[in-house]
């Protein structure tokens, strides 16, 4: 069974803490990027609660590939070189509090808090503290699952056929990625 088979994460019950800063905070993107903001309420809780558990099971099982497409390549690297920080916990709730947005490199950012709680193997429970940095209307590279050029499987997170070494990398757009990622 590979690692991808192995990871069953679920999305977790996710709620935005302050939703009336909702409203400024899409005028704060506005004013600074010069355009309105795509991403609703209902978008960042939908990608939050799934990533977070995504995040969670990567870490567990030590192979970041997994997280392609919804966290920046550096955060990526910077899970990878953590790996198992998050000490084989699992999340059971996440609650958002919106903080602001900032323009980083032209793309307009959003900036979140994220209180996880979690358990432990022992049953235990405690509350994850994490920042995370949202950059909206982002390009990812992806690796594909079969080869466009030999049609070859490929495997998750290769972004070179193993049979015929064509580049299966393809640039896809997502409303959120997770550009930066601080744990406390």
């Amino acid at each position: 069974m590979t690692t991808v088979e192995q990871l069953k994460a679920s999305p977790v019950t996710t709620a935005i803490a302050n939703p009336g800063e909702w409203e400024a905070i899409t005028k704060q993107i506005a004013a600074e990027s010069g355009l309105p903001t795509a991403v609703t309420p209902a978008i960042l809780t939908g990608m939050i609660g799934s990533a977070v558990p995504l995040l969670f099971e990567a870490d567990a099982a030590r192979d970041m590939d997994p997280l392609r497409g919804t966290f920046a390549d550096a955060v990526i690297a910077q899970c990878q070189r953590n790996a198992g920080g998050l000490l084989g916990e699992q999340p059971v709730s996440v609650v958002i509090n919106l903080i602001g947005a900032h323009m980083v490199e032209a793309h307009a950012t959003l900036r979140v808090r994220l209180a996880i709680e979690v358990k432990s193997a022992d049953g235990s429970e405690s509350v994850n503290s994490q920042f995370w940095d949202l950059q909206l209307g982002a390009e990812v590279t992806v690796g594909q699952a079969t080869c466009p050029n030999c049609g070859a499987p490929i495997a998750q997170g290769a972004l070179i056929c193993e049979h015929c070494h064509a580049d299966v990398r393809t640039v896809v757009k997502a409303p959120l990625v997770v550009s930066r990622l601080e744990m406390y």
